[in-house]
């Protein structure tokens, strides 16, 4: 049987990521693993806060439903998807709930960017290590002080993006505002109805109290992840499955994200501010051939193109909106290595430099 390019060339990326991603998911696994839960510490002194469902990591907020705790530290085993660099990663949040290891200058003494985002920004890296870090070093080395302040946090849709951004803007007065979206989840939560969201007609809606129906089993067990590959779901395959199993929503979701938009650059405009939309990869974006290697649930997934139509969706409603984007894939795409990427599919320190070069 005579073999196409294409094939040999997943056939080989398969092996590749098999290989390594064993090798990490066994270090991660002795590190404590999946089954291991954060460390988080509360600096003492701190303002006391109501934890968010009794998690201290995050505290309850008004406007998004939960942000994450201020003053505290939380330290997490992470290891990459090649098996190199593992570690217990340790993040710091300042007295204002920003990600960063230093005080907040004052606005005469540098000029500050706020930059929103999900988990992805948060981090599963040192706060030395994550993206705004890595910025503010390069901005002071080049004799311009500009103070990176990082609200990035967990389940964050695109509209909590805004929301938050928005809540901020008027008392740390940003020049520029950078909202970072994930092109793996950041959709699909548009329609969690357990935090402040948009609803089908765009209109903001309060967290639904009481259970709301759980769909999220079927789909994991219609992608078939085995352990080694299984966050891959929540990075991105979920999201894709949800999609194939209601293409329906397709059409919704880029109105609610368009909407998302449009409100984040009028309110930017209206307070003298600057927007930079930069699109984040995820895995199955970026590496998809090895994506395509994890079972046949993936690659089914990845072959039907949904993740594909979902990003470019996206782009198209950038472009209608004239905004100003950085599209991160091709750099990913460049680099290619497998260290772009953490055990659990988040962009680990690799993906972080490059994120940081890029914007």
């Amino acid at each position: 049987m005579v073999r196409s390019p294409l094939r040999i060339k997943i056939l080989a990326a398969t092996v590749a990521t098999v290989a390594a991603s064993a090798v990490a998911y066994g270090i991660w696994c002795a590190m404590g693993g999946p089954k291991s839960t954060a460390r988080v510490e509360i600096a003492a002194g701190a303002e006391p806060e109501e934890y968010w469902r009794g998690q201290k990591a995050y505290a309850v907020d008004p406007v998004v439903g939960r942000r994450p705790s201020r003053s505290s530290t939380v330290r997490t085993p992470m290891v990459a998807l090649d098996g190199s660099d593992p570690r217990e990663t340790v993040k710091h949040r300042d007295a204002n709930a920003f990600l960063r290891e230093t005080p907040l200058p004052d606005v005469g003494q540098a000029e500050r960017v706020l930059v929103v985002g999900d988990s992805h920004l948060d981090g599963v890296v040192d706060t030395a290590d994550n993206l705004t870090s890595l910025l503010e070093q390069r901005a002071g080395e080049s004799g311009k002080p500009v103070a990176f302040l990082n609200a990035g946090c967990g389940l964050y849709s695109i509209w909590q993006c805004v929301l938050r951004a928005c809540d901020l803007m008027p008392r740390y007065k940003p020049k520029v505002v950078v909202v970072l979206v994930f092109m793996g989840n950041d959709f699909l939560e548009l329609d969690n109805t357990t935090v402040p969201h948009l609803d089908d007609q765009l209109d903001q809606q309060p967290a639904v109290v009481g259970p709301v129906p759980e769909t999220t089993s079927a789909r994991l067990k219609a992608v078939k992840l085995t352990p080694p590959y299984g966050q891959i779901f929540w990075q991105g395959l979920n999201q894709a499955e949800y999609v194939l199993q209601n293409p329906e929503r397709l059409p919704i979701l880029m109105a609610k994200a368009g909407h998302a938009i449009r409100h984040m650059e009028q309110t930017a405009k209206e307070g003298g501010c600057r927007v930079l939309w930069a699109m984040l990869p995820s895995f199955d974006l970026a590496l998809a051939d090895h994506a395509s290697g994890m079972g046949e649930g993936a690659q089914r997934v990845v072959a039907s193109g949904v993740q594909r139509r979902i990003r470019d969706g996206f782009a198209a409603q950038l472009e209608l909106a004239g905004a100003t984007t950085v599209d991160l894939e091709m750099p990913f795409r460049a680099d290619g290595h497998l260290d772009l990427y953490a055990i659990d599919f988040h962009i680990y320190r690799r993906g972080h430099r490059v994120v940081a070069e890029a914007l």
